[in-house]
């Protein structure tokens, strides 16, 4: 796997608003693997490397801010990739797993992009995915059993649901907040690019330039030409 490169970020920005299969973009543009693949991997394998891409591309740290639900006060995070992928378990889980309670077993496995494409549009997305899922869809099944096969994808792919814990220094109130790791990426993607096009812009008016041209720059060359052009 390799960073991406300002004509990959370019084109990801151009293509991914059309695809349902937005998550997996960025890793088919740095490692060769199609979409396809890569969408039928669990989602927390699939978070597991989307990490370490943005850790290539845009460096080791993620940064955001969140409003405490008890007081409003706004904090800064900063948590480093490294400390995300730490809960990533050595072992990729089996292709199948069971779940039992209340007398009821079930085998399922673990959602994948391709999953998550499907469900999302289902009047209820989560009974949706769950199907998706099983060995065998029964007409109905206890909730003790969905639990424990919610409960049971947490722990086989604990990446998949990335959970901050956090407490105001305001107030003192604790919760946690899910990070996204596929849209936060896809955030950061977005602005980049916009930045890349406003930058081409102004060294094609000043110098002539294609586009191709001026991607090829290193950021510390192109940085350096617009200065330049500011004075």
């Amino acid at each position: 796997m390799t960073a991406l490169a300002p004509a990959d970020l370019l084109d990801l920005w151009e293509r991914g608003p059309a695809s349902a299969l937005r998550a997996v973009l960025p890793l088919a543009a740095a490692g060769g693997e199609p979409a396809d693949v890569l969408a039928a991997l669990p989602v927390g394998r699939r978070d597991a490397r989307l990490l370490r891409l943005r850790a290539l591309t845009f460096g080791p740290v993620v940064e955001g801010e969140t409003a405490c639900p008890a007081c409003g006060e706004c904090l800064d995070l900063a948590v480093h990739i490294d400390d995300l992928l730490a809960a990533a378990p050595a072992d990729p889980a089996p292709a199948w797993l069971t779940a039992e309670a209340d007398g009821v077993t079930v085998a399922y496995r673990l959602p994948t992009t391709h999953d998550l494409a499907a469900a999302i549009h289902a009047a209820d997305p989560s009974a949706a995915l769950l199907r998706c899922c099983l060995r065998e869809t029964p007409d109905a099944l206890p909730d003790a059993v969905v639990d424990a096969v919610a409960r049971g994808m947490a722990e086989a792919d604990p990446l998949a649901a990335i959970r901050w814990d956090l407490e105001c220094p305001a107030c003192g109130h604790g919760w946690q907040d899910v990070f996204d790791i596929a849209a936060y990426f896809w955030a950061e993607i977005e602005r980049h690019a916009l930045r890349l096009l406003a930058e081409v812009h102004r060294l094609a008016l000043a110098y002539g330039w294609a586009e191709r041209d001026v991607l090829a720059l290193s950021f510390r060359r192109r940085y350096h030409y617009l200065a330049l052009l500011n004075g």
